[in-house]
């Protein structure tokens, strides 16, 4: 059973990063089914056997880029640093995760969101839930160590997450948010700002 699933998540990886590469090349909406299928090497059939359709196929790329950031920053949340340290980290590749992974292809990014946009808005909302407790996990941590100031870490979250979402790919293209420097600049002090607001002021 084991390797059944391991070979099917390979299947399945080998299906997305062929669309990525497509949609990197075409754009999502030139892309078809049997493009996929001969850039993948597999039968349309096969892919109908993992995916619904290409709004299927182009959702799960989107999963798995928000799956595999998540993963990360849930790893940076139990970093043995300070939990100012890890907050910031986690709040980072928040943003600049999704950046990295959606570059080649950011040229697409309209139209796939385009076709996906009410399912993704519903897996959209269970990804903020997951991160809303991730993030606030660290605000109480912060605060039970009277590191941070904060009446409702849960409230700090969505405050958070709010002021983050303006540097996710999904709000405003690559181009738009600029280089990866650039992005990163902007990000560094917006996160300044927000962590400067719950941070307990030390004793001189």
């Amino acid at each position: 059973m084991a390797a059944l699933e391991q070979q099917s998540g390979s299947t399945e990886n080998s299906i997305l990063d062929a669309a990525d590469r497509l949609m990197a090349r075409f754009g999502f909406r030139k892309m078809t089914m049997e493009d996929i299928a001969q850039e993948a090497r597999v039968s349309r059939r096969t892919i109908y056997l993992h995916f619904k359709n290409k709004e299927d196929v182009g959702l799960s790329s989107i999963g798995r880029v928000v799956n595999g950031v998540f993963a990360e920053m849930h790893a940076i949340s139990e970093c043995p640093m300070t939990v100012s340290d890890r907050l910031i980290g986690v709040l980072r590749h928040r943003a600049l995760g999704r950046l990295q992974r959606v570059r080649e292809y950011a040229t697409s990014l309209d139209e796939l969101f385009e076709a996906v946009r009410p399912a993704y808005l519903q897996r959209r909302a269970e990804m903020f839930q997951k991160e809303r407790l991730l993030i606030a996990s660290l605000l109480q941590e912060g605060k039970a160590s009277q590191a941070f100031h904060l009446d409702s870490p849960t409230a700090v979250a969505d405050a958070m997450l709010l002021a983050t979402n303006a540097f996710i790919p999904y709000s405003l293209s690559p181009d738009e948010l600029g280089s990866p420097a650039e992005v990163t600049q902007r990000l560094d002090a917006m996160i300044s700002l927000l962590l400067a607001g719950v941070l307990c002021e030390r004793k001189r």
